[in-house]
Order: structure tokens, then C-alpha cells, then sequence
């Protein structure tokens, strides 16, 4: 017998499913600065009736691991879901509701800053990078950092916006 006959892929996915979403919800937690020990309110989306059904058989995992204590798995959102973060994992959308456990506005505050960090990032390497001297004269690696640079910078901005229109209220 050997270890490939011992793995069984069905489940190997499931766990992957699992993993990814207490992933999504920490990294959740983490962007909302939440204390590691706070309990949260998470719902997780999916129209996949069979990644709904995984999700229910990991969902002690899933509340004990990521410190949810009310976890709503659903295949259709009823209401939009303002001062929540939102993430994805697959094809199932993962919310970590914030009203109650942040100060909304102070987060809100500190995504603004770092935007406006990130915009200047974006304004600077645009800058340089429309610089046909700069363009032309730097090594081919040096330019091609820049664009990553840049490319990584715009999802940024689009992120932090997204997470700072997620916490106006409504």
C-alpha cells in the first residue's frame, strides 16, 4: 500500500475549502484589527449546495479556529451587509461583520491614510513611468519593477476603497 492510495482527493478539497475560508476570515480580522481573542459574526455565501454542505460539515472547525460565534452559511445574501468586510474563497464570498466589534470610525480613519498613501504611490510611479527618459535609459528590470510596483499599488487602492465604502453606514 502506498501513501497515493491513502490520500483521498474528495476530502483533500474539502479541507482546502475549509482551510481557505478560516484563512479569508483571519486575514478578515486581521485588516479589521480585531482582538485575536473576540468572537465575530461571519456569513458565508455560496449557490454551490455542495460547498454549502462541506461548509456545514466543517463548521465546528470553522467557529472554533477563526472565533466565530455566529456563522450563517447561506446560498443567497437577503440584505446588503454595510460595515462588514467582505473576501472570497473560491466561489464562496466570506463576510465578517464589524458593527459592535471595531470602532468604525477609527478604521475607517486608518484606511483613508493608507489610501492616501497608496494614491501617491500611484501618482509617483505613473510619474516615472510616463518619463520616456525613464522609460528608455533604466534597465529593463528596473522598469519592469516599477510597473509590478504599480500594477500592485492600483489593486491596493481599489481594496482599500472597496474596504472604506464597506464601512460607510447606511
Amino acid at each position: 500500500m502506498t501513501i497515493q492510495t491513502l490520500i483521498d482527493p474528495e476530502i483533500e478539497k474539502e479541507f482546502a475549502l475549509i482551510i481557505g475560508v478560516m484563512r479569508v476570515l483571519r486575514n478578515l480580522r486581521a485588516e479589521a484589527e480585531i482582538k485575536p481573542g473576540a468572537q465575530v459574526t461571519a456569513i458565508l455565501q455560496t449557490e454551490n449546495a455542495s460547498e454549502r454542505q462541506i461548509l456545514e460539515k466543517g463548521r465546528n472547525y470553522i467557529e472554533d479556529l477563526a472565533k466565530v460565534e455566529s456563522l450563517s452559511i447561506v446560498p443567497t445574501l437577503e440584505q446588503e451587509y454595510k460595515q462588514s468586510f467582505a473576501g472570497v474563497e473560491g466561489t464562496v464570498q466570506v463576510l465578517l461583520l464589524l458593527s459592535g466589534l471595531v470602532d468604525i470610525e477609527a478604521l475607517r480613519g486608518k484606511l483613508e491614510k493608507k489610501l492616501s498613501k497608496v494614491e501617491g504611490e500611484v501618482k509617483s510611479l505613473t510619474g516615472r513611468l510616463s518619463n520616456e527618459g525613464f522609460v528608455n535609459k533604466a534597465p529593463k528590470e528596473v522598469v519592469q519593477g516599477a510597473r509590478k510596483a504599480l500594477a500592485e499599488a492600483e489593486k491596493q487602492v481599489a481594496i482599500l476603497r472597496d474596504r472604506a465604502q464597506a464601512l460607510n453606514p447606511q
